[in-house]
């Protein structure tokens, strides 16, 4: 103490006066020796308060440098970042306060106090509530949020060798249905809380950086920083019209404030199918097929003891599929610049021999601050891709004769005489398909900080296609049934180009530190065009170098053309308001018009109220030692969709095939054009009205965290009505909003993890959803049955008090043993001892009328799961790591629909030719051999319920530093979907669709399993 005032008098003695405040000087002077040498202290040493220069280091708790942190003067527009090295610099009032934020560390306020220097450790977000998070139009912190949100980082979807982040999405959050697609270049279906719309497009928005869209396969995983997944209205409304399905944003990486760096990214591996179906073998096949023929009075076509070939169809369609993909990127930057570049290249060859997925994607992310008031910055991101498609040769591979060879001997391609069903090897290597694209994607924006507080934000996003595709088939013969007279070329050229301008002013003020206020209001246009030309000839050359229109017969050239055009416009704003970081309010309202709906039902609104409760900051809280963290939220609100089939206001007037002589048989005749599609002049948005609740904790020291959300939302959904033909409707149907769907359940998920050492870290997780979709109510005369077989017969039913497309089908009841049992029961046309025995539920009065017909089908249950779930695992041990993720769902049914549908002489599955119904084999629940068209029935439904191993990582981190400049390498090997539980005796459960004819298994694509390896290598 004598010390400094010594100090202090000295000072005052030559002049000059340091104001140095006296709690101050108290604090420091009640410090151990050892922490006041710790302490940077700087004094101001002017009388008059003024802005001082502020340097200081950022450091993680681990005691890392952090870069890329954000640091704001509190209560200003002024802010800056730090760099590689967590060092930063900024200008602020001596008596200012700085907040650093980081995504996944908890914000923190430090006051100057007149301190120069000041070095801050940033504690790791172990408080989700104070973690960022990214919201529409803006962030919040997750106390401030009133929804349900799920964040998700980027790290954990580049783990897993997948075309798109939304495949990667799967088993990580609940409420979030992921149903995967084997096909190269092909995006997922997701679902969010279920399924309400049923005619229109049931996928979720997704958002990036800005921009809407709803195809993220130009996306590289690896420019991924986060990702946010809005499940309930009061997250949706801000979207208003766009989110009726569910809204993804998706946060792609910047660069950061420091020197230069370099990372490089690359696995490689192969692909296989998952699961595969045994088939009967050749002499099965032969056996069944005659005994078949035999039935009904044919003579048996095989002799068992010629046969020569035993094909197995699917391995000679399939092959190892390779898999591929290399990033790079260049990040770094000033405190006036920031840049971001990168380069990916993947490649997935497919496991159907001929087809094959590439692309190559460049994105650029720049910000450039002009003035401390304002900056600009663009994303962009353009994508290079070529798809070369084979067609769906897995149902001809399953039906085609195994005593058939892929080549006779002679070399001329096989073929079964007494079987309707192309050589799948030849269909392959006849039928040529490939699409290439340009996608240019991205935004450009500004932003302008005028007042304290206030920013005033502009931005152009906008997407641009371009497709090229060509399908060739040459001339050929295979036999009668498989064969192409002439060659034939079809081109297509496509473009589009959509956008959005956006602007919104947001307003941000703290009031006595209690009251925190945040305000958003915007105004959007949107307007997406698109075109399609697309020309077929004959005759041309089966040559590549000569694949133009010009080469075949323009006299008969087929020429189409397709365009389409939809504007939105939006106004929308947001008010959140905190008391005290306890007693959060928010609510948002949009409005929006869109040109696909009538003068008059072109504008809709759509609103949102919530409000959370953040229970452990209140005073009779801090004295229990259960909670860490516990807040409570609900929230109501309205969001819609506009993407609904069959609503166009345009009515197309298309070209007859018919003719009329208008004036009599001796005038020319006269093409005849019509409009013969009726449409519902009231129709406007498809709404929805939810509501949800949950609770959010984190006991033992935040070692266990979780929560438990309950929703129930109502849409009023287009059906296709039955009208009358007069009418003038072609299908005399009409497509109306008349139905209302309702989806309700709980979502629980709990994470545990702890540090057992310093050496030592492990985790383990899990989310389930509960989930019940009912139909509730319908006016009119619902026409709603689906999921065509393509013979003939249908498999699904949507009516009131059952889940959307559920299957509708007889009930087997037993095989029937003898000609007598047929006689005495009621029966379809045709039947024989060893078919099924169908019950005779109910005729026109409710009760059985000994006869088989609709009326007798009951529901089976539906392809929607009644519960789905994910767990995920792992632990690093100094420089190893490994992680596992599982996923499943249960309580849905699924269509067997290939075994459900024959044509006669088909192959069968070994299980059914080695058990089928004989009169030596009675008992059995497999029928006999038959070619008739088996008709739906609960012997097609089977449980489509599993558990994947979605993912397993082992990782090792390698010593790096005596390497020069190399910061860190890792090396890894990767399994992806190794392994399946199921009881479905198909290739998979997982069957996305439409809503009414999703769980069918026809012409699927296998899922399949990805083993690589690959390392991540940073400089």
């Amino acid at each position: 103490m004598s010390n400094l005032m010594k100090a202090v008098r000295h000072r005052r003695a030559s002049g000059l006066l340091c104001l140095v405040p006296l709690s101050t000087i108290c604090m420091f002077t009640a410090m151990p020796s050892a922490a006041k040498a710790e302490i940077p202290f700087t004094k101001i040493t002017a009388a008059k308060r003024a802005d001082i220069t502020i340097k200081g280091k950022i450091t993680g708790d681990n005691g890392e440098a952090l870069p890329g942190v954000s640091i704001a003067v509190k209560g200003t527009s002024r802010g800056t970042t730090s760099d590689a090295e967590g060092n930063y610099t900024i200008v602020a009032d001596a008596n200012a306060t700085l907040v650093f934020t980081s995504i996944g560390y908890t914000v923190q306020e430090v006051p100057v106090n007149g301190n120069a220097t000041l070095n801050v450790t940033l504690k790791t977000g172990t408080s989700q509530l104070d973690q960022v998070v990214v919201v529409g139009y803006g962030t919040q912190r997750r106390s401030q949020v009133v929804g349900s949100i799920s964040s998700v980082k980027g790290a954990e979807i580049t783990k897993q060798p997948v075309l798109t982040a939304a495949q990667g999405l799967q088993a990580k959050t609940p409420g979030v249905q992921v149903m995967a697609s084997g096909t190269p270049g092909g995006q997922p279906q997701m679902r969010i809380r279920g399924v309400s719309s049923v005619t229109g497009d049931a996928n979720p928005v997704y958002v990036v950086d800005g921009m809407i869209t709803t195809d993220i396969t130009n996306i590289n995983n690896s420019d991924i920083e986060s990702i946010e997944v809005l499940k309930d209205a009061s997250a949706q409304a801000i979207y208003g019209s766009r989110a009726g399905n569910g809204v993804v944003l998706i946060t792609t990486k910047k660069g950061k404030a420091g020197k230069m760096k370099i990372g490089v990214d690359a696995y490689s591996g192969f692909r296989a199918a998952t699961s595969k179906v045994k088939m009967a073998d050749a002499r099965a096949y032969a056996q069944y097929t005659n005994e078949a023929n035999i039935y009904d009075g044919k003579p048996a076509i095989f002799d068992l003891d010629t046969l020569r070939s035993n094909t197995n169809w699917f391995d000679e369609i399939t092959r190892k599929g390779m898999v591929q993909n290399y990033t790079l990127n260049i990040s770094g930057g000033s405190e006036k610049t920031t840049y971001y570049f990168s380069a990916g290249y993947f490649k997935d060859n497919g496991i159907v021999k001929g087809s094959d997925y590439t692309r190559g994607v460049i994105r650029i992310n720049n910000e450039y601050r002009l003035a401390p008031f304002f900056k600009l910055g663009h994303n962009l991101n353009v994508n290079i891709s070529k798809t070369n498609t084979k067609p769906d040769e897995f149902a001809n591979a399953y039906r085609m004769a195994p005593s058939t060879p892929v080549k006779f001997a002679d070399g001329s391609w096989g073929y079964e005489p007494n079987l309707s069903i192309a050589n799948p090897v030849a269909d392959l290597a006849y039928n040529t398909n490939f699409l290439n694209q340009v996608r240019l994607q991205g935004n450009v924006y500004g932003e302008l900080t005028l007042l304290k507080g206030l920013t005033i934000r502009s931005s152009f996003n906008f997407d641009r296609r371009d497709n090229k595709s060509t399908i060739y088939v040459p001339a050929y013969m295979v036999w009668s049934v498989q064969k192409n007279d002439t060659s034939h070329l079809t081109t297509t050229r496509g473009n589009g180009f959509y956008y959005i301008a956006d602007n919104n002013i947001t307003y941000n003020k703290t009031i006595a530190e209690k009251h925190e206020l945040s305000v958003t209001v915007g105004y959007s246009a949107e307007r997406n065009k698109e075109d399609s030309l697309s020309a077929k000839v004959k005759n041309v050359p089966n040559k590549r170098n000569l694949w133009y229109l010009s080469q075949g017969d323009l006299n008969n050239a087929e020429l189409y053309d397709n365009g389409s055009l939809i504007r939105r416009a939006s106004a929308y704003g947001r008010l959140t308001y905190t008391f005290n970081r306890k007693y959060n309010f928010s609510g948002s309202l949009r409005r929006d018009g869109s040109s696909n709906f009538p003068v008059g039902n072109k504008w809709g609104t759509f609103y949102s109220a919530g409000a959370s409760w953040i229970i452990t900051e209140e005073g009779f809280m801090q004295e229990q030692k259960i909670f860490n963290d516990l807040r409570v939220r609900a929230g109501y609100g309205k969001v819609g969709n506009d993407n609904i089939a069959n609503l166009a206001v345009l009515n197309g007037i298309p070209i007859l095939d018919y003719y009329y002589a208008f004036g009599g048989n001796g005038t020319s005749q006269q093409q005849a054009i019509t409009i013969n599609q009726v449409k519902d002049m009231n129709a406007s948005w498809e709404p929805t009205k939810g509501i949800d609740a949950g609770v959010e904790f984190a006991v033992l020291k935040r070692r266990l965290s979780g929560g438990v959300s309950y929703y129930n939302k109502l849409t009023n959904a287009y059906v296709d009505l039955t009208v009358p033909s007069t009418f003038g409707d072609k299908e005399k149907t009409v497509s109306s909003r008349v139905a209302d769907v309702r989806n309700k359940g709980v979502e629980i998920n709990l994470n545990w993890k702890d540090e057992l050492s310093k050496d030592f870290y492990y985790f383990v997780g899990g989310n389930i959803t509960f989930n019940k979709n009912n139909v509730e109510k319908v006016n009119g005369n619902l026409q709603l049955r689906g999921g065509s077989l393509g013979n003939g017969q249908i498999t699904t039913n949507t009516v009131v008090g059952q889940p959307i497309g559920s299957f509708w089908v007889y009930q087997t009841d037993g095989i029937y043993q003898t000609q007598e049992e047929i006689d005495n029961s009621a029966h379809l046309t045709g039947a024989k001892p060893g078919d099924f025995r169908l019950r005779d539920i109910s005729g026109s009065k409710g009760e059985p009328d000994g006869a088989i017909d609709d009326k007798d089908k009951i529901f089976a249950g539906s392809y929607q799961p009644k519960v789905y779930y994910g767990i995920n695992a792992g632990f690093t041990y100094k420089r190893l790591d490994f992680s596992i993720d599982c996923y499943g769902n249960a309580g849905n049914k699924v269509y067997n629909g290939k075994k459900g549908v024959r044509f006669g002489n088909d192959n069968i599955e070994a299980n059914v030719a080695a058990n089928r119904w004989t009169t030596t084999n009675t008992n059995t629940n497999i029928p006999r051999a038959s070619n008739s068209i088996p008709v739906p029935s609960t012997y097609f439904v089977e449980s489509g319920s599993f558990f994947r191993i979605n993912n397993i990582t082992l990782g090792y981190t390698v010593p790096t530093s005596r390497w020069g400049g190399v910061s860190n390498l890792r090396v890894f090997a990767t399994a992806q979907n190794p392994v399946i539980f199921k009881k479905y005796s198909g290739y998979t459960p997982e069957l996305p669709g439409p809503a009414t004819a999703a769980g069918i298994e026809l012409n699927i694509y296998p899922i399949t399993s990805t083993y690589m390896a690959g390392f991540n290598l940073s400089f």
